[in-house]
């Protein structure tokens, strides 16, 4: 699976959802929030491994169907930005393990919230995330 069949499995906006970061494409969280949706994706536990003033780290364990995956979701001072870092990491050990039962990582998907260098570049218009997102298209496909 490519990113552009991802996009059409999900119904993906490439917009909103989707745009390639040094050479890897990067989906939203609230894309992958929308896939646990369509796909039947569990959350079945999280549990806190520790918790500090300056970092968080916590086991979650999500399935999809009889297949369960247990990653490992951790922010901290030092790989975030944010000062939440227990809200941090609970979503990227979700998105992670979302990501995981899909076989996304396979492909070189991964979600904005695992690394702060994720994040969209501000400043590019959405015309240009769509020109990146075809000419990427192409270089794959060609």
């Amino acid at each position: 699976m490519d990113i552009k069949e991802l996009g059409l499995k999900y119904n993906l906006d490439r917009e909103k959802d989707v745009w390639n970061c040094h050479g890897s494409w990067i989906i939203s969280h609230n894309a992958v929030e929308k896939i646990m949706a369509i796909e039947a994706i569990e959350l079945v536990s999280i549990e806190s491994l520790y918790q500090t003033e300056t970092s968080s780290r916590f086991l979650v364990t999500c399935k999809k169907g009889s297949k369960r995956i247990i990653t490992v979701g951790e922010a901290s001072n030092d790989n975030c930005t944010s000062k939440y870092y227990g809200a941090m990491a609970e979503k990227r050990g979700i998105d992670r393990a979302v990501l995981k039962l899909i076989n996304a990582y396979e492909y070189g998907i991964y979600s904005d919230v695992e690394a702060d260098s994720f994040k969209k570049p501000k400043g590019r218009t959405p015309e240009e995330q769509k020109k990146a997102y075809y000419a990427q298209q192409e270089n794959n496909n060609g």
